[in-house]
Formats: structure tokens, C-alpha cells, sequence
């Protein structure tokens, strides 16, 4: 199976989680930083729910109906007949379904990911080992220090000054591509954005002649 890949943009959009066990606390944490409307359905919630931030909280079980004007939902239960009925709901719905642990009964995967700043690396093994994610994201995590959060702010504003400032396309798009070559992440850690930001000015100096 050939997965597409996709990056959602689910501010404002209506997700509900069907579930209230620790799994389910992470997922509504990961959720609310996207900035979801959330509601979660569950007669009780794990503490880890305390630190996830504002939803509306249902406390009660999954009934048919839960997920009408959804976005996105996720089954995070380990009562196989409610998430089944979820699935079955979801399919009639046409939303998309992530069932935890149950690759087979989604419909999206959740990637192991990396965030730093703007800067996402994700990981998927399409469902086939969770565990191999995890590694494999924790290599990204040493791979690429939270440095990268204000380099990629620099470059970022860099990116700016060079589509204001430089007509020729040319010399536009060797630019970039050299500001996309720097390694600011040492100059950073010895000199902070000042050091990093003289870097990037140097750069953008030599396609200004």
C-alpha cells in the first residue's frame, strides 16, 4: 500500500477523540496545539487531560452521533465493538479515522514527528512497526537541535528580502538555494542570532550588486 503523504491544517476544525485513557490524553494534547476544536467522549478521563488545554468534555459512552459535523476523529478505546462502531460511523460520515493500535481500521496514520519552531520532520512505517518510528524519530531529535527552531525564523525573514530585493529570477533562485545551504546551527550556539543573521546578510550581499 502506497501512502499519500499530507500535512492537515485543522485550526478551527471540529476533531472529536472517542476515549479518555492516557493514549487518548496525548492525542488531545497533540490536537489542541493545533489548534482543534475538540471534543472528547468518555464517562471519565485520565489525568493527563488536566495539561491538554480547553475541549468539550462528553461524559458519557460512545453513542451513534458523536462524530456528526467532524473533521477528524480518533478512536483511542480498548472495546473493540465501540471502536468498530466508530469505524462504521466514520466510513458513513466520510471523515477521516485514526483507531489506535488498528492500522487496518484507519483511514490516516499519526507519524512520529520532530517539531522545531515551523520545522516538522515526520516518521511513518505505515503502520507496520510504531516501534521504528520512534527510534528513527529519535535520531531526527539528535539530528536536528532545537537550533533549527530561529534558523529556520532567519531564514524565513532571509527569504523576504530576497523576493523584495532581487528582480533578476536567476540570481532569486541561487540565492535561496545558497541561504538553504548555510550551516547556521554552530553559529548559533557560539554567537546567537546576531552571528547567524550576519551570515545570512553576507549571502544575500553578493546577489545585490
Amino acid at each position: 500500500m502506497v501512502l499519500y503523504p499530507a500535512n492537515l491544517k485543522i485550526e478551527g476544525q471540529p476533531c472529536v477523540i472517542i476515549g479518555g485513557g492516557r493514549v487518548a490524553s496525548r492525542k488531545a494534547a497533540a490536537l489542541l496545539e493545533c489548534g482543534a476544536r475538540l471534543k472528547v467522549v468518555s464517562p471519565e478521563l485520565d489525568s493527563g487531560f488536566g495539561e491538554a488545554g480547553a475541549f468539550e468534555h462528553v461524559a458519557r459512552p460512545y453513542e451513534k452521533g458523536d462524530l456528526d459535523g467532524a473533521f477528524l476523529a480518533i478512536a483511542a478505546t480498548d472495546d473493540e465493538a465501540v471502536n468498530r462502531a466508530v469505524e462504521e460511523e466514520a466510513q458513513a460520515l466520510q471523515l477521516l479515522l485514526n483507531v489506535v493500535d488498528k492500522p487496518e481500521q484507519c483511514n490516516f496514520y499519526v507519524p512520529s514527528s520532530v517539531r522545531r519552531g515551523e520545522l516538522m520532520l515526520t516518521v511513518s512505517t505505515g503502520g507496520q512497526l510504531p516501534a521504528l518510528s520512534k527510534r528513527l524519530r529519535r535520531q531526527l531529535e539528535e539530528e536536528f537541535p532545537g537550533e533549527w527552531e530561529p534558523a529556520l525564523e532567519l531564514l524565513g525573514e532571509a527569504r523576504g528580502q530576497v523576493i523584495s530585493n532581487i528582480n533578476d529570477e536567476e540570481k532569486k533562485k541561487e540565492c535561496l538555494t545558497e541561504l538553504a545551504a548555510l550551516d547556521l546551527i554552530p553559529l548559533l550556539r557560539d554567537g546567537g542570532k546576531t552571528a547567524a543573521r550576519l551570515e545570512i546578510e553576507r549571502c544575500i550581499s553578493r546577489y545585490l550588486a
